[in-house]
């Protein structure tokens, strides 16, 4: 699985990882180190590409728990800043995109992305993986820009399985008029399409400028036990509340011959 926390439309966004979950009985992944977010990165590498002669995507870090990634028009799209007014009261990314700032072929976006674990090794999962939680945190900026078409899209976390299919992405946050989930799985041989969805939630509001906290609780499976739930906590609330729930479906892409 590939995991991403990415930005594509037009105006900031702030992006934390959460460390912890409501339910102690779930494991806890996507473990990134904001602590020293900028110092750990290499301008010069295998994948540095650059445009008019400026970097803008590179090496990222190779030990544990680091982004082996990283693209971005400037190098002050992506930033770690301290915000005490964040659920963790510590360092957060900070991530920009501005009208213009088109990496490679892929539009306008600033990206982290190929997390790896606690081994330094790339992070996937199969049917065995089987139950994980996943949190991030998002503040939007209070000067919003969603994207200005239809076709173009925001998203704050992709998780990719597997990444090799070459794919959407079987989870993505969306991050446009509103909060929302795009997923994509199951048996993708009769083309991708017929598997993608946008899941509306029943609280979906972005507000602007405060945060909003989300788990993302997943039964990984190419049959129909797996399972998506997605819980949310505003800014000031004290416990998470569900927003979506999908059971007896897959969440896995997969192809058969």
């Amino acid at each position: 699985m590939e995991r991403r926390l990415a930005l594509r439309p037009l105006i900031a966004l702030v992006i934390f990882g959460i460390l912890s979950a409501a339910r102690a009985s779930a494991q806890v992944t996507f473990l990134g180190d904001w602590s020293d977010f900028g110092t750990q990165f290499q301008l010069d590498g295998p994948h540095t590409r650059r445009m008019n002669g400026q970097p803008v995507e590179w090496v990222g870090g190779s030990g544990a728990n680091h982004w082996r990634m990283v693209q971005e028009k400037g190098m002050d799209r992506l930033q770690m800043e301290q915000d005490p007014t964040s659920p963790k009261g510590g360092a957060v990314l900070r991530v920009q995109v501005l009208s213009g700032d088109n990496v490679g072929w892929t539009g306008e976006r600033a990206e982290v992305s190929h997390m790896l674990g606690s081994d330094g090794k790339g992070i996937g999962v199969t049917p065995d993986t089987g139950h994980e939680v996943y949190g991030v945190a998002v503040k939007v900026d209070p000067y919003w820009q969603p994207p200005a078409h239809s076709w173009h899209w925001g998203l704050a976390l992709q998780l990719h399985s597997p990444d090799e299919l070459e794919s959407p992405p079987a989870f993505a946050l969306a991050v446009e008029q509103d909060f929302h989930i795009n997923t994509c799985a199951g048996d993708i041989v009769d083309g991708v399409a017929a598997h993608g969805k946008s899941l509306p939630l029943t609280r979906g509001g972005l507000v602007p400028g405060h945060w909003v906290q989300f788990l993302i609780d997943v039964v990984w499976a190419n049959d129909s036990t797996g399972s998506l739930i997605v819980y949310r906590r505003d800014e000031g609330e004290a416990t998470f509340t569900q927003v979506l729930k999908q059971t007896g479906q897959a969440t896995l892409q997969f192809r058969f011959a």
